[in-house]
C-alpha cells in the first residue's frame, strides 16, 4: 500500500506542472529509473519499520534515518535534472553581454561649427536569444535586449519603433525580434511562411564584423532595424541546382498611424496613411563558390511620412505623407574564399523617391523654417542616389592567440543616398553616410565565449543629414567623425 501511495506521489508531483498549463515529458529510461529509485525506498521504509517493532530492538540502526534522508535528496536531485532537460527540450535559452567604450571627436557635426569630443562614453548591451522547436515543421525564434550608456536613463530623441533596441536608451527590457517560421506539408515546392517581429537587424556582411553568425534576412545596406510584418519564402535548391537558393516576399510595416485614446482607430484628423514596405529579395550560394551568398533585393515603401518632432525639437509637430520610394541592392559575400583566410564582400544599392507633392516645415534646429519634402524642399523634384560598400576580414591563422582576425571595410554613399538602416549597431548610421566611411577592426578571441574588438572609424562627409529622408541638404559640408573604440562580448 505505501508502495503505491509513493509512487502515485511522484505522479502527481508531474500532472501539478500539467494542471499549472505545462505538460512535461521525460524520457524512459529516466521514468523506470526513478520507480526503481523509489522500490529501493519503500523496501528501506519497511525494514526500517521492521527493525523499530523487533521486542529486543537489537536490529535497530541509529543510521538508517540518515540514508533514509540521503536517498530521499538523491531522488529530488534526479528530479531536477529530469525537469530541467524537459525544460531545455523545449525552448533554448542563451545569452550575450557586450561592454563598450567610444571616445569621438566630431568636427561641424549638425551645422555647429566647433569640434567635439567625448572622452569615453561607456555602454553595456545585454541580450536574452529563445528558440524552440514547436513542432517539426514549426519553429520559434525571440530576442530580448537591454542597451544603455552608463547611469543613463534617456531615451534617444531619434529613437522610434524601428530603433529602440538597438539605440541607447533606459534599462527597460525592449523586444528586438519574435517569430515562427512555419512549414506547411503536403505543397508541391517547398514554401516556409514566417510572421512577427522580423529578423531585420545584422544583416550581411555585418556578421563579419560582430564575428558571429548571420543574424538577418535583408542586407545591411538597404535595411537594418525593427519591424513587424509576414515573409513567404520558396525554396529553388531542386528546381535550379543552386545550393540555398530561394526567392522571399515581405511585407511589413515602417510606421502605423492609430488613435493614441482608441488604440484599434485610425487618428480621425491629422492623421498620417501607414508606411508599407513590399519586398522582393532572391538569395543562393554563390555557384562553385563554398560559403558563400548572394542576395539581390528590390524594395517599395509607400506613403513615407514627414514628422518634425522627430527632426528637430518643435512644439508643433507638422506631419506629412512625403511619397515613395523604391530602394534596389545587390550584396555578394563569400567567407574563407579559396581557402585562403580571407573573408571578402562587395553590397550595392540603388534608390530612387517619388515624392507626393507635399512638404513640412522644419521649425527649430539650425535649418529652422525651411521647407521639406522627400529628398526634396519643392515637394516635387524625384532624385536617385547610390551607394557602395566593400572590405574583407582576414583570419591570422596563429593558435597561441586564438586565431585573431583584422577587417576593413569601406563605404560610399552619394548626396541623395537614402536606406532604412536607423536600427544600425553603429550608433552613428555608418552605411547612411553621404560621403566616405572607413572602418578598420581587429577581433581577439579568449576562448569560445568571450572576444574583444578594437577598432577605429572615420567618415568624411560630404553632404549634411546623412540618414534623414526630409529635405534637400545636398550643400556640401567639411562634417568629420572620427571614433576608437573597445569593446568586450561574452556569449553563452
Amino acid at each position: 500500500m505505501k508502495r503505491i501511495l509513493l509512487t502515485a506521489g511522484a505522479l502527481l508531483a508531474w500532472s501539478s506542472c500539467a494542471a499549472a498549463g505545462q505538460t512535461v515529458t521525460m524520457p524512459v529510461e529516466d521514468y523506470k529509473a526513478i520507480l526503481e529509485r523509489l522500490d529501493t525506498l519503500q523496501n528501506r521504509v519497511e525494514q526500517l519499520e521492521t527493525q523499530k517493532s523487533s521486542p529486543s530492538g537489537k536490529a535497530t540502526s541509529a543510521s538508517m534515518p540518515n540514508k533514509l534522508a540521503q536517498d530521499v535528496e538523491t531522488i529530488y536531485d534526479t528530479l531536477d535534472v529530469v525537469e530541467t532537460k524537459t525544460l531545455k527540450d523545449r525552448i533554448n535559452l542563451g545569452a550575450e553581454l557586450r561592454t563598450r567604450v567610444d571616445f569621438y571627436t566630431a568636427k561641424n557635426k549638425a551645422g555647429f561649427t566647433e569640434t567635439e569630443h567625448n572622452d569615453g562614453q561607456w555602454s553595456n548591451r545585454f541580450r536574452l536569444n529563445m528558440d524552440a522547436e514547436i513542432k517539426k515543421n514549426l519553429l520559434f525564434t525571440g530576442r530580448l535586449a537591454v542597451y544603455k550608456n552608463f547611469a543613463d536613463t534617456d531615451s534617444n530623441s531619434f529613437a522610434n519603433d524601428s530603433n529602440q533596441v538597438t539605440s541607447p536608451g533606459s534599462s527597460s527590457v525592449k523586444l528586438e525580434r519574435a517569430y515562427v517560421d512555419w512549414i506547411p506539408e503536403g505543397l508541391p515546392m517547398p514554401v516556409a511562411i514566417t510572421m512577427g517581429r522580423h529578423p531585420s537587424t545584422g544583416g550581411p556582411p555585418a556578421d563579419l564584423k560582430e564575428n558571429g553568425m548571420r543574424q538577418s534576412t535583408y542586407p545591411s545596406l538597404l535595411f537594418d532595424g525593427e519591424t513587424d510584418g509576414m515573409v513567404a519564402t520558396i525554396g529553388l535548391e531542386r528546381y535550379l541546382g543552386w545550393k540555398s537558393s530561394g526567392l522571399r516576399f515581405a511585407w511589413g510595416k515602417a510606421h502605423q498611424d492609430d488613435n493614441d485614446y482608441v488604440s484599434y482607430l485610425d487618428n480621425s484628423t491629422g492623421g498620417m496613411d501607414d508606411t508599407n514596405v513590399f519586398a522582393l529579395f532572391f538569395e543562393s550560394e554563390i555557384p562553385g563558390v563554398r560559403n558563400s551568398v548572394m542576395v539581390l533585393s528590390a524594395l517599395r515603401v509607400d506613403d513615407m511620412n514627414g514628422n518634425t518632432a522627430y527632426f528637430y525639437d518643435t512644439n508643433t509637430p507638422d506631419i506629412a505623407n512625403l511619397g515613395d520610394m523604391d530602394l534596389y541592392g545587390v550584396v555578394v559575400q563569400a567567407n574563407n574564399f579559396m581557402d585562403s583566410g580571407f573573408d571578402i564582400f562587395l553590397s550595392t544599392g540603388l534608390n530612387r523617391t517619388h515624392p507626393s507633392g507635399e512638404l513640412v516645415t522644419v521649425g527649430a534646429g539650425a535649418y529652422g523654417g525651411v521647407q521639406a519634402g522627400l529628398l526634396n524642399d519643392d515637394g516635387t523634384t524625384s532624385h536617385t542616389g547610390w551607394a557602395v560598400h566593400t572590405g574583407f576580414r582576414y583570419t591570422i591563422p596563429y593558435k597561441p592567440l586564438n586565431n585573431p582576425k583584422l577587417g576593413f571595410e569601406y563605404n560610399h554613399g552619394s548626396d541623395y543616398w537614402f536606406s532604412f538602416t536607423s536600427g544600425s549597431s553603429d550608433l552613428y548610421n555608418k552605411l547612411a553616410t553621404r560621403g566616405d566611411a572607413y572602418d578598420v577592426y581587429y577581433i581577439q578571441p579568449f576562448n569560445d565565449n568571450l572576444f574583444a574588438r578594437v577598432g577605429y572609424t572615420f567618415i568624411d562627409y560630404d553632404y549634411n543629414m546623412s540618414g534623414m529622408h526630409m529635405g534637400d541638404f545636398g550643400d556640401q559640408t567639411e562634417e568629420e567623425l572620427s571614433n576608437y573604440y573597445f569593446m568586450l562580448d561574452c556569449r553563452f
